[in-house]
């Protein structure tokens, strides 16, 4: 049901028109060469205020609450950005600002911390039962600093509404984000399930406050019809349940060289330290619509087993564990300003319209609620998802607001010059009525 707990957020991956990483791992450009733009260094972004230059900062973060959103998810968090003797002081601000401006932060454990590089795993699998000490000392020290970066006053930050470990393990092989080769599906699982278990651990022994513990799948596991059986296993069922040697891999699992089966047994969430609605919940990222996406909300609502093949049932009811989809969006069908209205008509008519319906109707779902994928600009680096960031000579049309403005960074991890880079708006426009996408969603969710 939608009720004020009901989450409708933004996922918020901004970028600008000439961003292209990664410039360099040393001097002033080492602040670009990721996608951390929640510090200090990059608020013309997301807060209020001026730079030296007196232009004004874009607001991303109080624009995106204006309009009825309360959550924002991220993908990167860098702990020790800012490092100054306490680790995350350049996060604050952020946070912050989202409290202030009624929005909560789903904070990510990126992908980098599951990886094989020499300052992450190096290789490496945590032992059977989870232990903190089982991880190498760059990842417990890791964990410590990602803690201590979301915490003020003695207890993590108000605005934080999450922890998500990782992005589509199921299908993310880590290859490029830390990893020169494929990393296994079992030793993604057992990575994700250390976090989260230490993490949880973490936050009861300091007497912090609960936070909510998730970890975003792609492909929602929803069985294997050509196979003519069900999966012995799905992504949820393996977090909460674990796995046993040669269990099947779950349906659209990807890389490792193990295209089959488990190579070794570990243990689930609910095995180590239990679990409930409390704390943990499951998290997706799907891209359907319409009629689609909505009978696939019910098969997770009324899971029942089917004797042939699960591919008409979504396995998660069955663990009584709430979801959130975590990201959901429309394919661009193209470049220009056809495809803008398309986007603008599908995003409010065949997803955000049926999400809030579907609550309405539904009254004891297990919905949390959604994060759209369209506070993100995945044109700089030619992705297919995410609002048109636009400038005037590619979107000559006018049907998309443009606003030109110079940021500047001054600090990130280290002693750095003053960057300054163009920020543009990122708002498309019906072409027919000038009402902008968020003013249109937000008539649909208040």
């Amino acid at each position: 049901m939608a009720t004020s707990d009901t989450v409708f957020g933004m996922v918020y991956s901004p970028t600008w028109t000439t961003w292209s990483p990664p410039y360099s791992n040393s001097g002033p450009q080492a602040q670009f060469s990721d996608s951390d733009f929640f510090n200090d260094s990059f608020q013309a972004l997301w807060n209020t205020g001026q730079d030296t230059s007196s232009n004004a900062y874009r607001n991303d973060i109080g624009v995106i609450g204006s309009f009825g959103f309360n959550l924002v998810r991220l993908y990167d968090w860098g702990a020790t950005r800012g490092w100054n003797g306490t680790y995350g002081a350049a996060h604050i601000s952020f946070l912050d600002h989202a409290q202030q401006s009624g929005v909560k932060v789903m904070v990510p454990i990126s992908n980098y911390f599951l990886s094989d590089d020499t300052y992450a795993w190096n290789g490496k699998d945590p032992d059977a039962s989870y232990s903190f000490d089982s991880a190498p000392p760059d990842i417990q020290s890791a964990l410590q600093q990602f803690v201590s970066s979301v915490v003020v006053s003695g207890d993590i930050h108000p605005a934080v509404h999450s922890f998500s470990v990782g992005n589509e393990i199921d299908i993310n092989t880590f290859v490029g984000q830390g990893s020169s080769g494929p990393v296994s599906p079992g030793s993604r699982l057992a990575r994700v399930i250390w976090w989260i278990v230490n993490l949880q651990l973490q936050i009861s022994t300091a007497k912090y406050r609960y936070v909510l513990l998730t970890s975003p799948i792609s492909n929602a596991d929803q069985g294997n019809p050509s196979s003519g059986n069900p999966p012995l296993s799905y992504w949820f069922q393996a977090f909460l349940n674990g796995v046993t040697t040669n269990t099947h891999l779950p349906e659209g699992t990807t890389g490792g060289g193990n295209s089959s089966t488990f190579s070794a047994a570990w243990a689930g969430i609910g095995d180590i330290i239990g679990y409930n609605n409390l704390w943990y919940f499951n998290s997706v990222n799907i891209y359907q619509v319409g009629e689609g996406l909505t009978t696939t909300l019910g098969q997770y609502d009324n899971w029942s087993s089917h004797s042939t093949t699960n591919s008409l049932n979504w396995p998660g009811q069955q663990f009584s564990v709430p979801l959130l989809l975590s990201e959901i969006g429309v394919t661009r069908s193209d470049n220009g300003a056809t495809g803008q209205q398309a986007q603008f008509t599908t995003v409010t008519q065949d997803i955000v319209q049926p999400l809030v319906d579907y609550l309405a109707s539904n009254t004891s779902s297990y919905l949390m609620g959604f994060c759209l994928y369209e506070f993100s600009d995945e044109v700089t680096l030619n992705a297919n998802w995410g609002l048109y960031m636009a400038e005037p000579t590619t979107y000559p049309s006018g049907n998309v607001l443009f606003s030109s403005m110079t940021g500047t960074t001054a600090v990130s991890y280290g002693e750095f010059s003053s960057v300054s880079y163009p920020v543009d708006q990122l708002f498309p426009v019906e072409s027919t009525s000038g009402t902008t996408l968020m003013a249109a969603i937000q008539g649909i969710i208040t």
